[in-house]
């Protein structure tokens, strides 16, 4: 007799191990990655990550809870596109954030001292792209979406993304994470795939890495010394300005982009004679993200120890 595979993942038991593993990353996978950054990397991503992951997907098809499927070549050149359009809204609302979050706290300098070692950049590409791009997803995107799915698509990408950005451990470093995570999510959600997250991570790692080891000095350098930027008299408000114009064309051009993938995503259900969803979206029982609330509280914990 063959054996039933549910479709859901149970909320309770993703969120426990949720919390289960992020104190696991915060000691044992602390103390690796700060012996070896790299492949300490790998081991957190794989160990922490990616193998508790597949576990839980278990108890489900893993190819259907994780949306295995092929992604198309024109949707392959649209999540690259995106990322890259979202990189300077990202950037803004980031420096937004982190400009009144300075009224209330010291920020420090985390500049990221690893990316100027003398590592290859295959080490990089590995490391710091392919490995958290699969191992993440597969995780934040591919087992939690499934399980929240039972409040609702939109409130699946929401907690994920809260989820993914709490997992950080940086106030810092937690408004990139938590957008980063809505439009990787509404990337899994419009193409059907979990390829489409995975790609969308590695492209938007790529922008960062290149960015820090290779462009940040000779961008700042370049604008510091243009005309307006001397007009203006603030590098920083220029760069805002800047930003805020590209970001203006970006959510324009996206706007156009999701609409298309909307579009393409109900003519391809149609076509497959696959009816739109109907079901009874679950009540959220509180209960089940009492794990997620203690994540809330040692996520603060950790903040006012070590910083």
């Amino acid at each position: 007799m063959k054996k039933y595979k549910k479709k859901n993942l149970n909320v309770l038991s993703v969120n426990t191990f949720t919390l289960v593993l992020s104190i696991f990353f915060l000691t044992i996978g602390y103390s690796i990655q700060s012996k070896s950054f790299l492949k300490g990397t790998f081991i957190n991503e794989v160990f922490i990550i990616l193998i508790p992951a597949l576990l839980l997907c278990g108890t489900g098809k893993r190819t259907e809870v994780l949306r295995i499927k092929k992604l198309s070549s024109i949707n392959v050149i649209r999540v690259i596109i995106i990322v890259i359009l979202s990189y300077p809204i990202i950037l803004l609302i980031n420096g937004i954030f982190l400009n009144f979050l300075s009224t209330f706290i010291e920020l420090k300098n985390f500049s990221m001292d690893m990316l100027l070692k003398d590592e290859s950049l295959s080490s990089y590409l590995f490391f710091m792209c392919i490995v958290p791009a699969i191992c993440e997803e597969v995780f934040f995107r591919g087992a939690l979406i499934n399980s929240y799915d039972v409040y609702g698509g939109k409130f699946a990408i929401l907690m994920s993304s809260l989820v993914f950005a709490l997992f950080h451990f940086d106030i810092q470093n937690f408004i990139a994470p938590l957008l980063l995570g809505i439009i990787f999510g509404n990337l899994l959600e419009l193409t059907g795939s979990l390829f489409a997250s995975i790609l969308g991570h590695f492209t938007n790692n790529l922008i960062a890495i290149f960015a820090t080891k290779y462009l940040d000095d000779t961008v700042f350098t370049y604008l510091k010394h243009t005309d307006l930027a001397q007009d203006i008299g603030s590098l920083q408000l220029y760069i805002i300005i800047l930003l805020f114009l590209i970001s203006i064309v970006s959510m324009v051009l996206l706007r156009l982009l999701f609409k298309q993938m909307d579009k393409e995503k109900r003519l391809r259900e149609e076509r497959l004679g696959i009816r739109k969803r109907v079901r009874e979206i679950q009540s959220i029982d509180f209960f089940n993200f009492v794990p997620i609330l203690a994540l809330i509280i040692l996520y603060f914990i950790y903040y006012a120890v070590v910083f």
